[in-house]
């Protein structure tokens, strides 16, 4: 897997960030207006369970636990962060902001556990700086707004 450096993801995600919506514009319907917040957790939640569906292994290495930590870190935010409550109640509890944040947490903390003796100290450093790296990457193409986007996120955190 390849990664952009560091700052360049930083200042995309930053950009992107300033304009973040709960709701992507794919969901938007065909009037240019967001569905009401039932229907687009309905399409995230679904989404999540496709994402389910598929994923036949759990985060192994260091540097894919701390990917699963900083997008369950981004998912919090787009949680915490919708102006629709319709939509944040609307969601699967597994995609809580709640559960976003605990499930970051362990994904922290399990990569802590799992460093090697063989493992320099700056090794911890470098892949988390790979894993924000790919998240605000993967984050960036959710808010966005396409379908791409959305099933990649979904995927993920599906996946972690």
């Amino acid at each position: 897997m390849t990664f952009r450096t560091a700052c360049a993801a930083r200042v995309l995600a930053l950009a992107i960030a300033g304009s973040a919506l709960a709701i992507p514009a794919f969901a938007q319907t065909g009037t240019g207006q967001p569905p009401d917040g039932e229907s687009s957790s309905a399409l995230h939640n679904a989404a999540y369970e496709k994402g389910l569906e598929s994923a036949f292994t759990t985060p192994e290495t260091i540097g894919e636990m701390l990917q699963c930590s900083a997008l369950w870190d981004r998912w919090a935010y787009a949680v915490e962060s919708a102006a629709d409550p319709a939509f944040t109640q609307g969601l699967r509890e597994e995609l809580s902001a709640g559960n976003a944040n605990s499930r970051k947490l362990y994904w922290q903390r399990l990569a802590r556990r799992n460093m090697g003796e063989e493992d320099s100290p700056t090794y911890y450093d470098k892949m988390q700086a790979r894993a924000e790296e790919q998240a605000d990457k993967t984050y960036a193409e959710y808010v966005a707004g396409s379908e791409r986007g959305m099933q990649s996120m979904m995927g993920w955190l599906a996946l972690c």
